[in-house]
């Protein structure tokens, strides 16, 4: 039996490529929520999520599994919400 799908935070970097929204070929930080069962499918996850998005040079810095929801900031809660819903959510910061 397979374990229960559940939500990775993975940090990444990569580039705003010409298919982006904003495609102006600068780095950002990202936070992505993935989900998933394990934590190399979550990355999978991020990487076609920012894919679809346009993000370009994906690099996964860091992911951890978010064994508490209850913890989850409240902030955050929405792109926990989303990442359940739809299988991700970006987060992208301001500051490159």
């Amino acid at each position: 039996m397979q374990p229960p799908a559940t939500v990775f935070v993975v940090t990444m970097r990569a580039v705003a490529g010409p298919e982006n929204s904003q495609p102006d070929g600068r780095a950002y930080d990202l936070l992505v929520f993935a989900r998933a069962e394990t934590e190399a499918e979550a990355e999978r996850v991020a990487f076609d999520g920012l894919s679809r998005l346009g993000w370009i040079d994906a690099q996964a810095l860091r992911s951890g599994e978010i064994t508490d929801p209850d913890a989850v900031p409240t902030d955050l809660q929405g792109s926990y919400a989303r990442a359940m819903e739809n299988g991700c959510a970006i987060i992208v910061y301001d500051e490159p």
